[in-house]
């Protein structure tokens, strides 16, 4: 089965990982450990996702990162970054 990378957890990237997280597995990257630590724990501060939402992402197996080493087995990349 693909693992699906998707790099950037803003207000696109961290509402579509939780989708995929559905079906697929799925590493969420982004540069900012802070960010990483408070999702891992189910808190988003972007209020992007609700307390539910993210807990339900979370028990369907998604993780989150700041170490690129964690995509490796990764197959699909997704790119959520700022444009300037």
């Amino acid at each position: 089965m693909d693992k699906i990378a998707i790099i950037g957890l803003g207000y696109v990237g961290l509402p579509l990982a939780a989708e995929f997280a559905k079906q697929y597995p799925v590493v969420g990257f982004d540069i900012f450990q802070t960010r990483i630590d408070e999702l891992s724990q189910g808190y988003d501060r972007t209020l992007e996702l609700t307390s539910d939402e993210l807990k339900e992402a979370l028990r369907c197996g998604i993780s989150f990162s700041a170490n690129l080493e964690d995509m490796r087995s990764c197959t699909i990349f997704i790119v959520t970054v700022p444009t300037p």
